[in-house]
């Protein structure tokens, strides 16, 4: 999957799901409480593809079960948490007072197992990651039956203390599928990368009749540098209902990787075609204009892209998305040299909306860099870090990335490396950042060691575009 499943957050099917009109807490596995035999239906439905991954489709049951019974606050609870954290069909705004009446209904017509998964899941919507993990464990102790709560109640699943305790789980359960998909992202993050591999075909041997079990394998694969074997399972996964748009966004990966970008950009366009909501269509634009970015010599169609994306964002009263890319064609125009058009893209994405995301400043920062104009570019810069003191969305490698863009710019790469010191060197742009210092200084091994870091890792995401943009740095395309 392109999401990779994170035990906390992606909890949500449930394995017996009769309704229920006593509110008994005697059951080990969640009824529901709804009379409506529709609600019911679509619910479970919804518990179906959610088990599989398949998101948009989910939603789309779990909103109809909503519909059906306005008082299943559960179903609704879930609708604003997948909307809001994973499909982007709602604003956070929306996804916020969906799922606080979620609540409020399940406080007033549910259960108490209904209640207390419907807070889990507004709290996970919100950020509390830890007041979520512990509503989740807690329903895991009182729903013991219900497997992907049980799964979701282990701490830190994906992460090394987690993995004995996943692994206990799969013993007692090995025909579990979700599992797999957990221990192979597990694994992954943990180096493990054969052992990942051979998680993700577990997975897709136990449920080949789903999408998202052979997009998952073929993400691995892909990831190991394997791609006609995972270019085999994206196709599966293309071709099993339900419709799943994301297994061309990762023939479209493969297909960039070898630098066939027409056709990377053509499965894109599939993508496109069977997208399930707006928003999703907008993530796939934007990916074409990562292929252009990518590709390193087509800066017209790159920029033309950007437009269609701004003006998409826009249609779609997504100001925010719209502004971002407004900004990220002034840095086009900057390496072109086109001083006047870097300016005006800058303008005009500061009057999207008074709210500048602080994406804006740090295209800005980047484009007054490479224009050499040191004073806005520090203003810039002061503006993003002014942001980083008050927002933890605000990326902080990111902010170290350009502090340290503009050190080596200015002469100063033995500063920028202290500015990186701290920074994930995971981080596709603080690696890029590392080796442009090293260049500078002349450690021309070190800068090699730290590009050949970039271009051997095929965990490519066409949508970041710092990422990308480092990927064709690193492989010295101009």
């Amino acid at each position: 999957m392109r999401i990779p499943f994170r035990a906390l957050f992606a909890a949500g099917a449930f394995a017996c799901l009769a309704p229920n009109v006593a509110r008994s807490q005697t059951d080990t596995a969640l009824k529901l409480s709804t009379t409506v035999p529709l609600a019911a239906s679509e619910f479970k439905a919804g518990v179906a593809d959610w088990e599989n991954f398949s998101f948009e489709s989910a939603n789309s049951h779990f909103q109809a079960a909503s519909k059906s019974d306005p008082n299943l606050g559960l179903s609704r609870t879930i609708y604003a948490f997948i909307g809001g954290s994973i499909t982007g069909e709602l604003t956070q705004a929306q996804a916020l007072a969906e799922a606080d009446r979620g609540v409020a209904d399940a406080a007033s017509h549910g259960t108490t197992n209904e209640l207390l998964l419907a807070t889990a899941y507004r709290e996970a919507l919100r950020g509390g990651s830890q007041a979520a993990a512990a509503l989740f464990r807690a329903a895991s102790l009182l729903m013991p039956r219900d497997r992907i709560i049980a799964l979701n109640g282990i701490p830190n699943a994906t992460g090394a203390s987690g993995i004995p305790m996943l692994r206990d789980f799969i013993a007692k359960n090995p025909d579990y599928a979700p599992s797999y998909n957990t221990l192979a992202y597990a694994l992954w993050g943990q180096g493990d990368q054969a052992g990942a591999e051979q998680a993700a075909k577990r997975q897709a041997e136990l449920n080949a009749n789903a999408p998202n079990p052979h997009d998952t394998y073929a993400e691995i694969l892909q990831w190991n540098g394997k791609f006609p074997e995972a270019i085999a399972e994206y196709r599966l996964a293309s071709t099993t209902a339900p419709k799943f748009p994301e297994a061309y966004a990762g023939l479209a990966e493969v297909e960039a990787l070898q630098g066939h970008y027409d056709q990377a950009r053509a499965y894109l366009n599939q993508a496109m075609a069977n997208a399930w909501t707006p928003g999703q269509k907008l993530n796939y634009m934007r990916q074409i204009a990562g292929t252009y970015a990518l590709q390193g010599n087509a800066p017209d169609a790159y920029a033309k892209q950007l437009e269609a994306v701004a003006a998409e964002a826009k249609a779609q009263q997504n100001q925010r998305a719209s502004a971002i890319a407004t900004a990220q064609s002034a840095a086009i125009y900057a390496t072109a040299g086109n001083v006047s058009a870097a300016h005006q893209a800058i303008g005009a994405a500061k009057a999207v909306n008074a709210d500048v995301p602080w994406q804006v400043n740090f295209y800005a920062a980047m484009s007054h860099g490479l224009l050499k104009h040191w004073t806005p570019a520090n203003q810039e810069l002061a503006a993003l870090k002014a942001k980083q003191a008050g927002d933890e969305a605000v990326s902080d490698d990111m902010v170290a990335a350009v502090d340290a863009f503009l050190a080596t710019q200015q002469g100063r790469p033995a500063d920028a490396l202290k500015m990186l010191a701290t920074a994930d060197t995971t981080n596709f742009l603080v690696m890029s950042r590392m080796a442009e210092a090293h260049a500078a200084l002349g450690h021309t091994a070190e800068a090699a060691r730290w590009n050949k870091k970039i271009t051997s890792n095929y965990q490519l995401n066409l949508g970041d575009f710092t990422a990308v943009n480092s990927r064709r740095r690193a492989r010295g395309t101009k």
